[in-house]
């Protein structure tokens, strides 16, 4: 007992100087704020590519026990209650709270920050664009159910930019009031989950009357006041709305992932992996699209998604919707893009940001 009792107190003494340095970077990051609003040089003081470079050298420096994910957490919560000493920064996502978007946030910008909930996408593009909110976070796509266009619509109108992507893990549990699956009869999800778990339920609630719901959140606190429904949602809100796990991990595959936009208006600046996004139309005659993959592939760029979206009020004319890796400021990405111009329609910049491995 007594060694034990020595390592707690050793631990205790790393604990009080942990917090001695903690204080300290805070005062030194308060004092840049002060430079800052002196110089006029930002409206706000985050800084996403500076953060990105101290988690990148303290993971590379690490050789101890805990593993990077871990580091980037602690981090991101420090990063987060140092830019809270100055000003929070402003969060808008899909709510209401404990909805996958709001998790996504969080993981991007740390409990300390500020979250606003939105009933829409659309919403958090105006909030953003109105500057009642300093950041976005939007779904994009699904990898069991693909794209959610409703995203990608709202791109074409709005002079936002992307600064960042997060890609979450999604695990979908079943949540009721009832102890058991057996006397479920309605089942509420938003629609993603739903298709997310449509094989699960064939087998498993193959009888039970599927409502789609603006958000796990809110049909997990509809389920909360009925006996006989069940939420399909994510394990925090079981916890926030008081209910039973029935059945966890339901999703048709285990590696589900959902990957979430970060929106502003400030560009981000180049890091070491980076992602560029552009949407662009094209003339309606045969070849126009190989045109624009030969280019990019004579310039050795990787594309890593391309996607087609219907123009609005335009019948049978299309959008797409195209990521690759580099960044904007690489000479073959903007040279590429600039000849793209001269081919395309029309083409815009979506924003060249970080890319997530």
């Amino acid at each position: 007992m007594a060694k034990i009792r020595d390592i707690r107190n050793n631990i205790d003494k790393i604990d009080d100087q942990l917090l001695k340095l903690i204080n300290r970077r805070g005062e030194l990051a308060v004092k840049i704020g002060q430079e800052k609003s002196k110089k006029n040089s930002s409206k706000h003081f985050h800084v996403p590519h500076r953060e990105r470079s101290i988690i990148e050298r303290i993971t590379q420096n690490s050789n101890g026990p805990f593993p990077e994910e871990s580091l980037n957490s602690v981090f991101r919560e420090i990063f987060s209650a140092t830019l809270a000493l100055e000003k929070p920064l402003r969060i808008g996502f899909l709510g209401p709270e404990t909805t996958f978007s709001h998790q996504a946030a969080i993981k991007q910008f740390g409990h300390s920050s500020k979250f606003i909930a939105s009933h829409n996408i659309e919403s958090i593009f105006r909030q953003v664009e109105k500057d009642e909110c300093d950041y976005g976070v939007v779904p994009v796509e699904n990898s069991i159910e693909g794209v959610i266009n409703l995203t990608l619509d709202c791109f074409v109108d709005s002079p936002l930019l992307i600064c960042d992507e997060i890609k979450s893990t999604i695990s979908l549990y079943l949540l009721s009031k009832a102890k058991g699956h057996k006397k479920i009869k309605t089942i509420y999800s938003h629609p993603q989950p739903l298709g997310q778990c449509r094989q699960w339920l064939s087998l498993n609630l193959p009888n039970a009357l599927q409502i789609p719901a603006s958000s796990t959140a809110s049909a997990s606190e509809t389920v909360s006041r009925k006996s006989t429904c069940a939420a399909i949602a994510g394990k925090l809100a079981a916890e926030a709305y008081n209910l039973n796990i029935l059945a966890e991990n339901i999703q048709d595959r285990v590696e589900n992932y959902t990957r979430f936009l970060v929106i502003g208006k400030d560009a981000a600046k180049k890091v070491k992996q980076n992602k560029t996004s552009i949407m662009f139309s094209i003339r309606d005659e045969a070849g126009s699209l190989l045109k624009i993959l030969q280019l990019l592939a004579r310039n050795k760029i990787n594309l890593t998604k391309i996607q087609s979206r219907p123009l609005r009020d335009r019948p049978w004319e299309y959008l797409f919707y195209l990521d690759l890796e580099g960044h904007i400021q690489d000479s073959t990405v903007q040279k590429s893009v600039e000849r793209l111009k001269k081919i395309c329609l029309f083409l815009k910049l979506l924003g060249s940001y970080p890319r997530k491995a």
